[in-house]
Parts: C-alpha cells; sequence; structure tokens
C-alpha cells in the first residue's frame, strides 16, 4: 500500500475506534480473519479471545455475515462464555471498507422479567384453580345433600379448609406486597437477633414436632439489626417452615449466626438435613410462586410464595438471602443483614432497593 493509503487507512482506522468508543457499551473492532484492533473495557473483560483473536462463535458468526453480506446484521441469542450475558443482541456491520464493527446488548434481565411475569401469571392461575373449583363442588354437594347433617357437616369442613388456603395465599401476596413497598408500614426499630430467632423458632417448633424434625439452635449471636421486627421474624419463620417440611422425620433442622465485624454484617443461616434443590432451581426458588417440586409443596400446603416474601424482606432490610445446596445432602439458607447503625437499611428504603 502506498504512502497515502496507510495514512488514509489508519485514519478510517481511527475514525473506527473512536465511534466504537463513542458507543460505549460492548463494542469491539475486528478484521475480516477476527484480529482484535479495538476492544472497550467491558468488551475486554468478558470477550473470549486467542492471542488477540476474537474465538467466540455467536459473536464470530455475526461478524463473518456482516463481511459476506456487507449489511447490517442483527442477532439475538443465548450466549456462552460471556460472564453474566446471558441473553443478548449482537449486532455487526463492514465500516471504513475493512473493519467489522460489533457490539453485543445484554438482555438478561429483561428476558427474565418477561419470564417471571409469564410464569407469574400461569402460577397463579394453576394456584386459583384448584380452590376455586372445590368450592364450586363442594357448593354442589351441599345442595345435593342438604338433609343428610352428617355429609353436610363433612363438605362444610372441607370448605372450610379450601377457604383457609384461599386465605393464605392472599394473606402471602399481601406479605409479599408489603415487603416490596419502598416505605415499611412498621416503624424502623432494634431488634435483637437472639430475640428475632428465638421468636421464629417459637412460631416453628410445634410444626417441626408434627412433622417429626427436631428444630435446634446454635451460635446464637446478640447483636442488633434494625427494620420491621414482624417482617423479619416472618421471613425467618418462612425458611424454617420451608426446611421442616422438605426434611425427613427424624432429621434434624438447625439454626445459627455469625458477625461478619470487617463487612457490619450478621448472617443467620438455616440447614436442613432433607432432599436438596438442584442447581437448575437454586436460581429460580426466590421468584413468586416457582416450586422446585410441585408436587411436595402443594402437599404440604405451601403458596410457592414464601421464599419470594424471604427475599424481599432481606432486601428491603439492605441485606440479601442466598442458598448452598446439594441434593440428597441438604441445604442451607442464610439471610444477611447489616448491624444496627450502619445506615444501610434506612438507604435502601430510600433508595427504593428490592
Amino acid at each position: 500500500m502506498s504512502q497515502p493509503g496507510m495514512l488514509r487507512s489508519k485514519k478510517a482506522l481511527s475514525h473506527v475506534i473512536a465511534t466504537a468508543r463513542a458507543f460505549g457499551g460492548f463494542t469491539v473492532v475486528l478484521t475480516k480473519r477476527h484480529k482484535i484492533v479495538y476492544a472497550s473495557p467491558l468488551a475486554r473483560s468478558l470477550v473470549p479471545h486467542d492471542r488477540g483473536v476474537l474465538v467466540h462463535p455467536d459473536l464470530t458468526q455475526v461478524a463473518d455475515e456482516a463481511w459476506v453480506t456487507r449489511e447490517h446484521i442483527t442477532r439475538s441469542c443465548h450466549a456462552t462464555s460471556l460472564g453474566s450475558y446471558q441473553e443478548i443482541v449482537i449486532q455487526a456491520e463492514v465500516v471504513e471498507t475493512y473493519w467489522i464493527l460489533l457490539s453485543v446488548t445484554d438482555r438478561t434481565d429483561e428476558v427474565r422479567a418477561v419470564q417471571i411475569r409469564r410464569d407469574f401469571v400461569s402460577n397463579i392461575g394453576h394456584e386459583l384453580r384448584t380452590p376455586v373449583t372445590s368450592v364450586g363442588l363442594i357448593a354442589q354437594a351441599l345442595h345435593s345433600c342438604a338433609s343428610d347433617p352428617g355429609a353436610v357437616e363433612h363438605f362444610a369442613l372441607r370448605l372450610d379448609k379450601v377457604a383457609r388456603r384461599l386465605e393464605k395465599l392472599a394473606d402471602g401476596m399481601l406479605a409479599l406486597a408489603h415487603v416490596q413497598d419502598t416505605a415499611p408500614a412498621q416503624p424502623v426499630t432494634q431488634i435483637s437477633v437472639a430475640e428475632w430467632i428465638g421468636k421464629a423458632v417459637s412460631q416453628a417448633i410445634e410444626t417441626a414436632r408434627i412433622q417429626g424434625v427436631k428444630l435446634k439452635t446454635k451460635k446464637i449471636v446478640d447483636h442488633v439489626v434494625e427494620g420491621d421486627e414482624d417482617a423479619l421474624v416472618t421471613a425467618l419463620e418462612n425458611l424454617l417452615s420451608n426446611a421442616i417440611h422438605y426434611s425427613p422425620k427424624g432429621s434434624r433442622v438447625v439454626v445459627s449466626s455469625q458477625i461478619d465485624e470487617a463487612d457490619g454484617t450478621v448472617s443467620v443461616h438455616v440447614i436442613d438435613q432433607g432432599i436438596g434443590i438442584a442447581p437448575d432451581d437454586q436460581d429460580r426458588i426466590f421468584e413468586r410462586f416457582y416450586r422446585a417440586d410441585q408436587a411436595r409443596s402443594r402437599r404440604s400446603g405451601g403458596t410457592g410464595l414464601g421464599l419470594a416474601i424471604v427475599k424481599h424482606t432481606a432486601l428491603a432490610h439492605g441485606g440479601g438471602v442466598s442458598v448452598d445446596s446439594h441434593q440428597g445432602s441438604g441445604s442451607t439458607f442464610t439471610i444477611t443483614l447489616p448491624l444496627a447503625g450502619t445506615g444501610r437499611f434506612i438507604a435502601a428504603n430510600e433508595e427504593g432497593e428490592r
């Protein structure tokens, strides 16, 4: 190439790189052989390459299509080897004759939100269909056996059971709406961790006895957190109830706690010896109505809202919840909250964190 041609080429490349920088986000400039001549900081942290050559199959396929057609190409796909990017939109086009400008947009949260909304509508329909259908059938049965006191009492008891199930579902949805509200209805108070755990355990102890599960506490720290005590007790009781229902008779559920002085947090662990949770389910069990074991959850009378309430309660208090589980060897659920005085609970509510 002549010197003037080289100068024009360098100038053109500088223009392409300037354009890529202006785009920001995840942008890459490639040659037709996939050599990377520019990658944004985000792209450098995520894109797989071999000695400066792009090797991600989805990205190179779109780049090749743009090179051959000389058209702007847009493709949506499920990503591989791009960190947290799972659902992406890839765009590529040839610029200044010699280079391919490629960008990636992460749609993972958007796709997940759409799926959650779709699942919510489907699941609430399933949750309501069975009890509503039961009400209709029981009403017909009561009408047909009005002259039989024994039958009337039998169906009245069944109707009461269905009504309590619907009431429990409504209460769960209201509780979830409450903890998702950025302005807590209850005043922020100082709460002893030991008392918090003690109240939740006292509410769950009878359920554990009926299920034949031993409920134990150990290493309970005596520190203070801030927040809505009723909401925190409900959240922890939900974890205990969940652990008890999924534990075999004769096993133990253990509640423990620990302090991280450096981080200014307290963690409360609920450890069971139950059936465990499959890896694919662990990312979704905190969603509304999601159940890893549909049949067993319904037999136990669960609404599918308990873990969602736990998650949003923890977030509303500036903390979080996590699970560590292995199938066949039990699960450990952990609520982590800031210690009193850190200001994280107030900040979380002021910022509308959820």
